[in-house]
């Protein structure tokens, strides 16, 4: 019968992090696959309360700003200057990354999900779903209690109307809770070697280009996608934090 794979034990990796040396082989004394952590995870981990009081700081002074200007002459700028890129394919593209942000998002989320329960990670599955459709409630909440109003096509050139508030970006906020959280197991989980690259690499891209999309398409000022990535990320390291200690209670 085939062995199935160790699970990683957290809590003893956190408690022997500091004399713990790096698992270079990824294999145990037998030969046989396990799943491991980088060691470089745990000790990020200590900064972890920091980068989380930093990024909320950083937030609550842009929500201030935004609530009581519409839109900053930089947000006009960079817009413009993102609009301006006449690249070939690029304007197919902005509109595919944002795509994936639309009424496919959430059959996107319960799928990968479910993948990852029958696959045995019930616990990376649950925190996925529960953690992404919680993240997008709470940031509707907070479009509603800001209430910034969305581009206008009088000043950059806006694609489609919204009707509803603009900061922050709800497609922004979504990609870095999923795609980060996703990313996060990606790290985590997987084996060094060329696979694990090729996920992160494959995970990271909706991240970084959705930001521009929103902007490109006029959906978005760039300072409701700055938002969304802070917004995002806060919440991002919650759902870890959540999920590091679920982990760390069912293996103790």
């Amino acid at each position: 019968m085939k062995q199935s794979p160790r699970r990683y034990d957290l809590k003893m990796d956190l408690e022997r992090a500091s004399a713990a040396e790096p698992d270079q082989s990824g294999e145990d004394s037998n030969g046989a696959d396990i799943i491991v952590s980088p060691p470089r995870v745990v000790r990020r981990a200590r900064w972890a309360a920091v980068a989380f009081l930093l990024t909320l700081s950083f937030y609550a002074v842009l929500i201030v700003l935004v609530h009581r200007f519409a839109y900053f002459d930089l947000d006009l700028s960079l817009a413009r200057r993102i609009q301006s890129v006449s690249v070939p394919g690029f304007g197919a593209l902005m509109i595919a990354v944002s795509f994936l942000g639309g009424w496919i998002a959430w059959p996107l989320v319960i799928a990968t999900g479910l993948v990852l329960i029958k696959k045995g990670l019930r616990t990376e599955g649950v925190v996925c779903i529960a953690g992404t459709a919680l993240g997008g409630v709470v940031n509707l909440l907070f479009k509603l209690l800001i209430g910034r109003p969305r581009p206008t096509d009088l000043l950059v050139n806006v694609t489609r109307v919204f009707h509803h508030e603009s900061f922050p970006s709800g497609h922004v906020v979504f990609f870095v809770e999923f795609f980060g959280f996703l990313f996060f197991l990606a790290y985590v989980l997987l084996k060094r070697g060329p696979l694990r690259v090729a996920t992160l690499i494959v995970l990271a891209l909706p991240i970084v280009l959705v930001g521009v999309s929103r902007v490109y398409l006029g959906a978005h000022w760039p300072s409701d996608v700055l938002g969304a990535y802070l917004a995002g990320g806060i919440w991002l390291m919650l759902m870890i934090e959540v999920y590091r200690r679920i982990k760390a209670k069912r293996e103790s």
